[in-house]
Order: C-alpha cells, then sequence, then structure tokens
C-alpha cells in the first residue's frame, strides 16, 4: 500500500514538473512524454548527487573514523591470537 501511494505520488511530481505549456497546442502526447523522461532523468541525478554527498559526508565523520579504526584494531588483535594458537 505505501509503496503505491509513494509510487502515485512520484508520477503526480513528475507530470508537475513537465508542465505542458496550454498555449501550445501542436505539442503531442509522445513530447509530453519524453519531456517527462528529462525531468525524471534530471531529477533522479539531483537526487544521486545529494545522497553521494549525504553517504561521503558520513564517512568523514569522527565517528566513523574512529569506528573503523576500533574494528581493524579488533581484528587484528583476534587474528594475532589466531595465528598465535
Amino acid at each position: 500500500m505505501k509503496l503505491l501511494l509513494a509510487v502515485s505520488v512520484l508520477l503526480a511530481t513528475v507530470f508537475v514538473l513537465a508542465e505542458a505549456n496550454p498555449t501550445d497546442e501542436t505539442k503531442t502526447f509522445k513530447d509530453h512524454i519524453e519531456s517527462v523522461g528529462t525531468s525524471i532523468k534530471q531529477f533522479a541525478s539531483k537526487v544521486g548527487d545529494k545522497a553521494k554527498e549525504v553517504i561521503k559526508d558520513i564517512h568523514e565523520t569522527e565517528f566513523a573514523k574512529k569506528s573503523r579504526e576500533w574494528i581493524s584494531d579488533t581484528f587484528q588483535k583476534i587474528k594475532g591470537k589466531i595465528s598465535s594458537s
């Protein structure tokens, strides 16, 4: 149910973003669909770029760095104990 609602909201948003010019009567349905496709590509590109920025910011936080160091140190300790056994 949530997926259906999300898809319908997404489609409504895309159609609003692709606004057909009401004074341009020569624009066909095919042209409108192509403009919707372009709008979807632009939207996906923007969302992808923002997601990459967020992931990069999270990756560079002090907490993430300390967590990686702790995991690496713990792994090395366990590896050392296993190899000495």
